[in-house]
């Protein structure tokens, strides 16, 4: 499948694009789902990634909103030291709740682009409509009703139930993924929440840490709550619409959007185009990260957060032509 849609995306001269350096930033390791993505539906070609992990702040699910947009504002003044063309919003919760608080930090940086996975999905599952669709989240994002909103205002009349999953993403930022009382628990979580969710024949994976859980509700789905979906259940993804959108592709892509682990090819994540950041622990975060993707990734810096609430400040004073390299670690 990944074959096709390269082929598809360079047909459509899709690599003319402007973005060559995008940045992406989630509360932890789940937005390294929608890297993942974005790099098997590009090939990684020409583009350089830069990721932050605010593991020490982690989860932002049930933090007030205030607080999340102070934290948006200070990660995304942070990102802008790095001479980015694009940054992703690869936290659904911060997305739902502060993504003007994102635009404004941006604005400071002429045209410097803020993607979020909400917009996207909503204007594919529109084109795409299934007869009633599930939304996992956070807590936050479920209150917000951001997919709701966004579906509904571009003209969607199926049914829309947003579920907050809270027990999800410590399990997953927790390192211990394929150990068995992990597992456990998250089989435990992940049946309790579809229960819920039952009838519903397109299931939203509304925080970016849910794709890593992606092949566990398909077990799930194809087994014991079987009777739970007679229509059966299509995952997904909304890193895929993300994916799309950025490379400029003004259509929804008219393929299956699902998410399956097979269709993302081997990537080396430890080559001089990607740098890992995060304000937690090194150690735990990096080890977080492999058994996520599969695969080991560069060397992970650490990012005090001292050096984040100081950002918006030092935000003003940057210009394309003046970099704190030693603070920034651009690529420059």
């Amino acid at each position: 499948m990944i074959a096709k849609l390269t082929n598809k995306v360079t047909e459509d001269n899709l690599y003319k694009r402007t973005t060559k350096r995008i940045g992406l930033f989630d509360s932890g390791v789940g937005g390294l789902s929608v890297l993942r993505h974005l790099v098997a539906v590009t090939q990684g070609e020409g583009l350089e990634f830069v990721y932050l992990g605010d593991a020490a702040r982690c989860p932002y699910g049930s933090r007030a909103k205030v607080e999340i947009a102070t934290f948006v504002d200070e990660i995304v003044s942070w990102l802008t030291s790095f001479q980015l063309d694009s940054i992703v919003m690869a936290c659904n919760t911060s997305a739902a709740v502060a993504k003007d608080a994102a635009v404004q930090a941006a604005a400071r940086v002429p045209g410097l682009k803020v993607y979020d996975l909400i917009e996207p999905t909503a204007e594919w599952l529109v084109a795409n409509p299934p007869k009633a669709i599930g939304v996992m989240s956070t807590i936050n994002t479920a209150n917000s009703q951001a997919f709701s909103k966004a579906l509904i205002s571009r003209g969607y009349q199926g049914s829309v139930q947003e579920l907050g999953c809270p027990k999800l993403v410590p399990l997953i930022e927790s390192g211990r993924l394929g150990e068995a009382d992990c597992e456990s628990a998250l089989t435990l979580a992940l049946t309790e929440y579809l229960k819920i969710l039952a009838g519903v024949d397109a299931l939203v994976l509304g925080c970016t840490h849910f794709p890593f859980v992606a092949n566990r509700i398909d077990k799930l789905v194809s087994g014991e709550l079987k009777e739970l979906f007679p229509l059966g259940l299509k995952l997904i993804d909304p890193a895929h619409a993300l994916a799309y959108q950025l490379l400029g592709h003004d259509a929804p892509p008219l393929i299956p959007l699902t998410t399956n682990s097979a269709t993302y090819s081997a990537q080396d994540y430890r080559t001089e185009a990607f740098r890992f950041f995060t304000t937690g622990n090194v150690s735990d975060f990096a080890l977080a990260a492999s058994l996520c993707l599969g695969a080991e990734i560069a060397p992970v810096q650490k990012l005090e957060i001292a050096v984040l609430e100081a950002a918006p400040q030092k935000s003003f004073k940057l210009t394309n032509v003046s970099i704190d390299v030693a603070t920034s670690g651009s690529f420059a």
